[in-house]
């Protein structure tokens, strides 16, 4: 049996046997080691990770394969952070202004930043005025820092991935992807993988703390 880390045709093959699984949206397999990531909605019947190692695992390629899973935000608005708009002004060459507004139980949480212009900066300069807003909704209680974020280039779509840190969890990544592409803006799409990060984190305090 052909490998999906060299074989293109078996790597489609095992995308759409992932793709399949229920709860998952989107699969993305690239790379050599082989890496998988999966974008999934809430409410599977099956917890998505371990039904995906066991796919991988009967293709005898489970071991050492990173698999990592993003969220697709969930039709539970009372325990979500709702996204309202995200925005990139130029005001003078070379500057940029990145707004990004968030709702939670009715109040609208607005947060701007000003920064350089370009594309990556202005990407980061989104999500970093994304997680000021998450900020403003929770008081700053969970402390999230941006370790990285960036727009790539998987098989027929561009994702744009957002790593995050907590202040709590250190040693624990939280991970966030969004489809990319012609129907929303870079500064949407950096908000939105920002939330996708940090939105099970959100549910879990705001249900503890409402």
């Amino acid at each position: 049996m052909n490998s999906p880390a060299t074989d293109p045709a078996a790597r489609e093959r095992l995308r759409a046997e992932l793709e399949a699984i229920d709860g998952v949206h989107r699969a993305f397999v690239d790379g050599s080691p082989l890496h998988v990531l999966l974008v999934c909605r809430e409410g599977a019947a099956l917890p998505v990770e371990p039904v995906a190692r066991a796919l991988l695992a009967r293709e005898g390629i489970g071991t050492g394969v990173e698999v990592q899973l993003s969220y697709l935000p969930g039709a539970q608005p009372q325990r979500r952070v709702r996204f309202v708009r995200a925005e990139l002004e130029h005001p003078s060459p070379g500057r940029a202004v990145a707004t990004v507004e968030l709702e939670w139980e009715g109040r609208r949480f607005e947060e701007r930043q000003e920064g350089e212009s370009g594309s990556a900066v202005e990407l980061r300069l989104a999500a970093l005025t994304a997680i000021r807003a998450v900020d403003a909704v929770i008081g700053g209680a969970v402390g999230f820092h941006l370790v990285g974020i960036k727009a790539v280039r998987a098989f027929d779509a561009d994702l744009v991935v957002a790593l995050l840190r907590t202040e709590q969890g250190a040693r624990t990544p939280l991970i966030g992807a969004t489809v990319a592409g012609e129907s929303q803006s870079p500064a949407r799409a950096a908000a939105l993988a920002v939330l996708n990060a940090t939105n099970r984190v959100l549910g879990n305090f705001l249900a503890t703390e409402g």
